[in-house]
């Protein structure tokens, strides 16, 4: 269902890292289609038009407001199973609203592109472009924090989405000391090694700011 018409709104333009050497670019494909089906389920009351795959090797999508923005983010980085670049815009759009993000237009998509196409020749992870001088912090830690998420092993990666999806709290330690099969020490020392709550703390932060 499409909402009222926004004055602003956030769209995400993200592309895979090296894809020309992915090997079968079909699978790849494929596999990112159903990596954004389950991306557009999941925040689906989030979303104003659905992420979709752009130009073979990337991806577009809009939401409403910024809030559930990091969340998303974890949640392309779970299940996209290749490393991706990704520009960041909040602003307007010119033309009506689409379920469709390809049938849309305006300032936002094109900033999204120039942001997308500054982090790939820059070689960091994420351009964050709001028009405001605040942007020049929230791009350097975001790429901060990606940095170090990208750099967890799969095990990591595992236990700690498991973790944040299941409350950030003891009852969430106790659930993956469970789920997983390992003591709650592990579960701790694996939150500890990948550094988990200072990037927590980091999020919070920009969150703040964002919003």
């Amino acid at each position: 269902m499409i909402g009222a018409q926004q004055d602003v709104y956030v769209v995400l333009t993200g592309y895979l890292k090296s894809s020309r050497k992915l090997g079968e670019r079909a699978e790849v494909q494929e596999d990112l289609k159903g990596s954004l089906k389950v991306v557009n389920e999941r925040f689906e009351d989030a979303i104003a038009a659905k992420f979709m795959v752009v130009g073979g090797d990337g991806f577009q999508g809009m939401l409403y407001f910024t809030e559930s923005l990091f969340d998303l983010y974890y949640a392309l980085f779970e299940n996209i199973g290749y490393r991706f670049y990704i520009g960041i815009v909040t602003g307007g759009i010119s033309t009506k609203m689409s379920e469709n993000v390809g049938e849309m237009d305006g300032e936002a998509f094109h900033r999204s592109s120039d942001a997308l196409a500054t982090v790939k020749r820059k070689g960091g992870w994420v351009a964050f472009d709001s028009g405001k001088g605040i942007d020049g912090i929230i791009t350097p830690s975001w790429n901060l924090m990606a940095d170090a998420i990208w750099n967890w092993s799969e095990r990591q990666k595992e236990i700690i989405l498991y973790y944040r999806k299941h409350g950030k709290c003891r009852d969430a330690v106790r659930s993956a000391s469970e789920n997983f099969g390992i003591g709650e020490r592990s579960i701790y020392k694996t939150l500890r090694t990948g550094r988990y709550h200072l990037l927590r703390s980091v999020e919070d932060a920009l969150k703040d700011v964002l919003n």
